[in-house]
């Protein structure tokens, strides 16, 4: 019994270096070199504490943490991926949807009041209090125009073109 109790403090003492390091290249072989443990024992206790991996774990945070990124300043969408250790902006910009629900520049143009914006910055999962705020008048008046015909023909690729 000691030894799950002292096992959760070790996952519990790896979770808060994370979340203070958030902005630092985080490898699983150097958090298990911090935690003292090998890396295949530590990704099963962190597995098994938080029912999630720890690599996963890492990336959700680092995308969280980024909204707030997103919302407040005007950084470049790669300075942000540089800056949360992505490789490439791409595969920033997949993690995020994969992880969040939408592209990263959708994120940021999404206008929230400041009653939003403050209950995102204090919560653990920002993206719900987002979808739940619904749309704002200025995403609600874009209308769906078609793509103009060249010779009575539509262009070979056909897609919907907001303005």
């Amino acid at each position: 019994m000691t030894q799950q109790k002292y096992n959760e403090g070790v996952i519990d003492s790896v979770t808060e270096w994370i979340m203070a390091n958030l902005d630092q290249r985080l490898s699983i072989d150097d958090i298990a070199l911090k935690s003292g443990y090998s890396k295949w024992y530590l990704q099963k206790l962190f597995a098994r504490y938080h029912n999630e991996t720890l690599a996963r774990y890492i990336r959700k945070k680092k995308l969280v943490h980024c909204i707030n990124d997103l919302k407040d300043s005007n950084a470049p969408i790669i300075s942000l991926a540089v800056k949360y250790h992505f490789e490439s902006q791409q595969s920033f910009t997949r993690s995020f949807k994969h992880v969040l629900g939408c592209t990263p520049l959708y994120c940021r143009k999404r206008q929230l009041d400041d009653e939003t914006k403050q209950a995102m910055r204090e919560s653990n999962d920002p993206c719900v209090l987002c979808r739940q705020a619904g749309f704002d008048a200025t995403e609600r008046a874009k209308e769906v125009v078609t793509p103009l015909a060249r010779n009575d023909r539509f262009l070979p690729r056909l897609s919907c073109v907001m303005r």
